[in-house]
């Protein structure tokens, strides 16, 4: 009889878990779709399968994308979980819900582009001035 009570708590909390963590990655989903990020992935791979040349039929393609992001969330569950509770991504996609929420997601690619020139040229700056200072 106790074994049995055993296994059945054991079962019940071993779903229990994966029903937690199926949670927490439908909300980080969520909250990468809210910032845009899923966009992202996809143009990613779509550039991707460009470089390597890939001409397959659109829905096989499209299957493709589907698993490899679902693919790349699963992986990056650990990651986030080690930032951000539950209780972070809901107030997290909550504000970028928001007005300005959804002006930053939609700007940050853009911004992210620009700043990357303005960033290597602030890098060469810096290079520039540290062989200043070994000379």
């Amino acid at each position: 009889m106790k074994k049995s009570l055993f296994t059945i708590i054991f079962l019940f909390s071993i779903n229990l878990g994966f029903s937690q963590d199926d949670n927490y990655k439908n909300l980080l989903t969520d909250f990468l779709n809210a910032q845009g990020n899923i966009q992202t992935f996809d143009a990613t791979f779509n550039q991707m399968a460009d470089m390597f040349g890939v001409s397959v039929d659109e829905e096989k393609f499209k299957e493709l994308k589907t698993e490899m992001v679902a693919s790349l969330i699963e992986k990056m569950v650990p990651v986030y979980k080690n930032h951000f509770s539950e209780a972070d991504l809901k107030a997290a996609i909550l504000m970028l819900s928001s007005p300005i929420g959804k002006k930053i997601s939609e700007k940050a690619p853009i911004i992210a582009q620009e700043s990357m020139k303005v960033s290597m040229e602030w890098g060469m700056e810096i290079g520039q001035k540290m062989q200043g200072l070994i000379k």
